[in-house]
Order: structure tokens, then sequence, then C-alpha cells
């Protein structure tokens, strides 16, 4: 089977392109026994607007799954012991469980409220503090990466320790000007880990800088960082509430959620016992 798996792909390597416009004429491609791979079966997976070369090049691709798919799916059919081969059951289940799905979430779309407010989202944060302990330390920063040549480095790190509104005004001009990245998390709360892979630097020395001074500079032959700390939480501390606000919605979204579905599980369950659609049978005994 391997070698005429091979023989084929490399048929259809060395004439893609004169296969493409074969089989384009053609209503068949490929038949294996009773099955049929179609050229309208090809149209629905090639991009339209694609060179003949790259869709030549989908098509073997696609083919040779196809092949290969049909291949392993007789081979399966002749060696499985009956028993084996038997899916029907499954088959009915994952249906079953693929309608109760689709249903449930009709329903809920039909009936949530998605609006949470600001005042729901901090009762929760404060009921679940314990809940937002950080692993890797959060903060409030801002990165400004400068190349060493900068005619505006010496005024980036005079200005990066100072945190008046206007020298941070200053800053932002200079930096969304000439630095090679900057990155002003001034306003939001960021995940430790991702200031650390900007700075290139190790998360626990990171923690271990943050804790200990208010600005961080990093040099070395081609680049100057600089990291003007303005608030943190360290490891193992509550992170803010800020820090954690959509994630609240989203749990609390959740939870409108599954009262929806508990709210309907009891109902078509009281609406059966009422209307008698339920029977319990009850085993005599011989």
């Amino acid at each position: 089977m391997l070698k005429t798996l091979l023989l084929i792909s490399a048929l259809l390597l060395s004439y893609s392109c004169s296969f493409f416009e074969s089989v384009s004429k053609g209503e068949k491609v490929v038949q294996i026994g009773n099955a049929v791979l179609y050229k309208s079966d090809l149209d629905k997976v090639l991009p339209k607007g694609a060179s003949a070369l790259d869709s030549a090049t989908l098509a073997e691709q696609y083919v040779n799954s196809w092949i290969l798919k049909i291949l392993m799916l007789n081979k399966a059919e002749e060696q499985l012991p009956k028993e084996a081969k038997d899916v029907s059951a499954l088959l009915e289940e994952y249906r079953s469980q693929l309608l109760v799905f689709r249903y449930e979430n009709k329903y809920i779309e039909d009936r949530l409220d998605t609006l949470v407010t600001d005042e729901e989202q901090r009762n929760y944060y404060t009921a679940h503090k314990e809940s937002f302990v950080t692993d890797n330390g959060v903060v409030r920063c801002r990165f400004v990466k400068m190349h060493n040549s900068s005619p505006n480095l010496s005024k980036v790190r005079s200005l990066s320790g100072k945190n008046d509104t206007e020298s941070v005004d200053k800053m932002d001009e200079l930096a969304y000007n000439s630095a090679y990245k900057y990155d002003n998390y001034g306003n939001k709360w960021v995940d430790m880990r991702i200031v650390a892979r900007d700075m290139d630097m190790d998360i626990s020395e990171l923690v271990d800088k943050v804790a200990r001074r208010g600005v961080i500079e990093q040099k070395d032959s081609t680049y100057s960082n600089f990291l003007q700390v303005v608030e943190f939480v360290l490891p193992g501390d509550i992170s803010p509430y800020e820090y954690n606000k959509e994630k609240i919605g989203n749990i609390l979204l959740s939870k409108r959620k599954q009262e929806l579905i508990n709210v309907l599980h009891k109902e078509i369950f009281n609406d059966a016992m009422s209307g008698k659609k339920i029977k319990f049978v009850e085993n005599e005994d011989n």
C-alpha cells in the first residue's frame, strides 16, 4: 500500500499542472471500489482566485489525503471484527448529545442577559479575592527599547525616572517617534512574564528588580531597555480588580448560563411529570 501511495504522489508531483487540468474536464477524479472523489469535491476546497500551480498543489494534497482515508477505511473494514465495526450506538449517542447541546445553546441565546454591571463584578471580586492570587506578579509600567545610537537616548533615560504628567507626555512623544519598541502599560496591569519577555530577562530577576527600583535599565551592545514601574503586585499576592475585571465578567456570564440550563432542565422535567409523560415501571416479582 505504501508503495502505491508513493507512486501516486510521485505522479501527481511530476504532472501536477496537467493533472489538475485533466480532472477539471471530467466528473470523477479518483475511484477506489465504490468510493468516488468527484471534481465537485475538489471545487469546494480549492480557493477561488488561486493560480493554476497553487490549485494543482492543493488538489494533489487533497487527493492524497482522500486516497489514504479510503484505503485506511477499507483496511479497517477488512481487519476489524464485526463487533468492533458496529458503531451505531456511538453514532446515536453523539447525535443525541449534539442535538441537546444545540438546543441548550439556543435556549441560552434567547434568554441570556449579557449586561454585567461594575457593581456585580466588584462584589464578586470582594467575595472571592483568594481566587485572584497572581503566580507571576502583575505590574503597571512603561517599556522603551532604544537603539544606543539614538539622539534621544539620554532624554528618554532622564524622563523615565519621572512620573509627572508633563514628563510622561514628553516620553510618550519621544518613544513613539524614535524608540525601536514602546509599550505603554501605564494605564493597565500586565503579567510580569510578558514584561520579562520584553526585557529579555528571567522573571525571577525581573520580580527582584521591580521590588527594589522604580526604573530598571538594561543595556547591551545594540539596545538600551528602560522599564518605568508605576505600580506592582508581587507573586503570591492578590492581583487588583482592574486586572481581573474581564475574567470576572466571563465568570458571571458562565454562571448565568448554568443557571439558565438548570431552569431549563427543571422546567422540562416538571412539564413531563405534570403531563404524565414519564412512567416509572415497577417490576413485579414472579
